[in-house]
């Protein structure tokens, strides 16, 4: 019972592209849910960095819903291709979270809370200073097992975009075995 029950699931992960998506969007959306959590229930303000990697779980909240429509509508190649643009979209926040986890570990700078400030009089210099972002890139607000948020991010969203790529590929050669 088990067994076939596991069987159908693992087939419906790399198979089916509306399982596929609702996956995909699910796990974004509750990146971002956990995101806004941290950041308006326990205060942990988010750096530029933080902010650029909600974009793409954003991004592929809105290409799951789509694929999800253009499946029903037109078949299921057209899944197979949202499924990979999620995956590229989640490389990308891998991408951009490693290059965070690079600023906190300090191996590179990235003076994301430092405003420009050359040729700037007193007055618009304080004004520069009391409106400049608050978190620096480099501050790890929260982490376990020596682990920082945005190495969290690395891990979940390289799993998730490779798991896309093979998922939409396997939706194209099931589609055309049939």
């Amino acid at each position: 019972m088990y067994k076939d029950m596991i069987q159908k699931l693992f087939k419906a992960a790399f198979v089916c592209p509306h399982f596929i998506l609702m996956t995909l969007g699910g796990i974004s959306i509750a990146a971002l849910t956990a995101a806004l959590t941290s950041q308006y229930v326990f205060g942990m303000h988010p750096c530029e960095l933080c902010l650029y990697q909600r974009i793409p779980y954003a991004v592929v909240i809105l290409l799951a819903g789509l694929g999800i429509i253009a499946t029903k509508a037109m078949g299921a190649k057209y899944g197979a291709f949202n499924i990979a643009l999620c995956g590229i979209a989640f490389l990308i926040n891998s991408g951009i979270a490693f290059f965070h986890v690079g600023v906190e570990q300090a191996w590179w700078s990235y003076g994301c809370s430092v405003p420009d400030m050359t040729g700037l009089s007193p007055d618009e210099m304080m004004a520069a200073i009391k409106s400049a972002p608050t978190v620096s890139c480099s501050d790890i607000p929260w982490q376990m097992f020596g682990i920082s948020m945005a190495g969290y991010n690395v891990i979940l969203c390289l799993g998730l975009g490779i798991y896309a790529l093979i998922a939409s590929t396997t939706v194209i050669k099931n589609k055309s075995a049939h």
